[in-house]
């Protein structure tokens, strides 16, 4: 049984890097990446993944990379949030995909607050 998103929030670092290793190109990998990289910038549980934000960029990088629709929307906040020089155009674009494919109420409401700035 493949594990769902809320069942690798539990697994350690370790774990959670066997899975990439194991099945790189999978949606599972990508959703091992993307919570490696949540965790790795949140800090939210240094016991099991230790906070490196560096380090979590990257899987969350990985994770876009790779078409992760959770990945992009945690990237593009992060971006809006704390990029010293963040690209609008490249937010506009990801917040629309996210719109179109996730229908996101939230990019839907970011995006009407950049369009009307």
């Amino acid at each position: 049984m493949i594990p769902a998103l809320h069942q690798l929030e539990i697994m350690t670092e370790a774990e959670l890097e066997a899975i990439v290793h194991k099945e790189p190109a999978s949606k599972l990998a990508d959703d091992a990446r993307y919570t490696l990289g949540r965790f790795s910038i949140e800090g939210s549980f240094p016991d099991r993944v230790p906070r490196n934000e560096k380090e979590g960029l990257f899987w969350i990088k990985e994770a876009v990379s790779h078409d992760h629709l959770p990945a992009l929307e945690y990237k593009t906040y992060y971006n809006i949030r704390f990029e010293k020089h963040p690209s609008i155009k490249k937010i506009v674009e990801s917040l629309e995909k996210i719109v179109k494919i996730n229908k996101s109420t939230m990019a839907c409401a970011t995006l009407a607050k950049f369009c009307a700035a």
